[in-house]
């Protein structure tokens, strides 16, 4: 298979699996698993516009200059599509920059907005903080604001205003507070942080896109499956329909928005209505799903610019996917 064919259908299969992993029948499988797919394919995308601009940038230097290694290796490491050192690496690296700057402007807003934003100091001045029997705690916030988030870079933590509370009952403020607190001890502040500049910076992308929705859905519907475990699936339920109410009631504030967009809404009331445990077919099916990603993002993004030991290489890449991308399965105890 010659290069060309070989990126040809490595594009399809990044293209095709987010659709797939938002299927009706694989939305079966455990949302953590799912969650797990949607990483990897954004961590993935984070690589893959640098690679190939600067392969097709060179492979056109190389037609141009008729070089011998031909314009579809793609092989950085042997001179750059076997062109001498000079202008035309050079071009290469400006290439990879170009190509690397709308996320790394991301990145920095990104971490500028988890800084700013991230509960400490003045902000927690007058808070009371909640111990949850799910382990880890949740910060109770004064403020008329209907709001709920986990958010922070260092240290994520838990945030509910009493303007929130004030709506639910005591089941279903019970259910809110662990839904939040399972959030931070599922490590989804720093997922979210890691995904968004990839997300903002090649939202152009429908695969991009789907993959962003539904990591924030997945991730949603694990700190869900958390709470309802907790506390029973009645009193999250009703506390979910209870912030949808207000949310309609608010004419267009979006006061109660800070607990989740309307489709993401929905999506958690239906599975909360439709109680049920993950299909293990399904489940098989996203993990092959995600090792055939790994896979092929590793291959793309190490194998074609390392064309000596390939496998090391490739090795390397994927221990590094894996790692980056199983973090949805880990719980951390507080």
């Amino acid at each position: 298979m010659t290069h060309v064919a070989a990126a040809a259908l490595a594009l399809a299969v990044f293209a095709i699996i987010p659709t797939l992993l938002s299927t009706r029948r694989l939305r079966q499988a455990s949302p953590r698993l799912l969650a797990v797919g949607h990483l990897v394919s954004l961590v993935g995308w984070s690589l893959l516009p640098a690679g190939w601009l600067a392969c097709a940038g060179l492979g056109l230097a190389g037609i141009l200059t008729r070089s011998a290694s031909g314009p579809a290796a793609c092989r950085l490491g042997e001179s750059w599509f076997g062109i001498d050192a000079g202008p035309w690496q050079l071009a290469g690296i400006g290439l990879v920059l170009v190509a690397l700057s709308p996320l790394a402007w991301q990145g920095a807003r990104a971490l500028s907005f988890a800084r700013r934003t991230e509960p400490r100091g003045l902000a927690l001045a007058g808070a009371t903080q909640c111990r949850l029997s799910g382990g880890g705690s949740v910060w109770i916030v004064p403020a008329a604001e209907p709001l709920a988030y986990a958010g922070g870079m260092l240290h994520p933590r838990a945030v509910v205003t009493t303007g929130l509370l004030n709506l639910l009952d005591p089941a279903e403020r019970h259910a809110v507070l662990e839904h939040e607190g399972a959030h931070v001890r599922l490590g989804h502040p720093r997922l979210l942080l890691l995904a968004a500049p990839v997300a903002r910076a090649y939202q152009f992308l429908p695969p991009v896109r789907r993959a962003w929705n539904g990591l924030r859905q997945e991730l949603e519907a694990a700190a869900d499956a958390e709470a309802a475990r907790l506390v029973g699936t009645a009193p999250l339920l009703s506390a979910l329909a209870r912030i949808g109410l207000a949310r309609v009631a608010a004419t267009g504030s979006g006061s109660a928005a800070s607990f989740g967009d309307p489709e993401h809404l929905r999506y958690r009331i239906r599975r909360l209505q439709q109680p049920r445990q993950p299909a293990p077919a399904a489940g098989v099916v996203v993990v092959a799903l995600g090792i055939v990603l790994a896979a092929a993002f590793a291959w793309c993004a190490c194998a074609l610019i390392t064309p000596h030991a390939v496998l090391p290489s490739l090795a390397v890449c994927v221990g590094t996917f894996a790692a980056v991308g199983s973090r949805p399965l880990w719980t951390l105890r507080s």
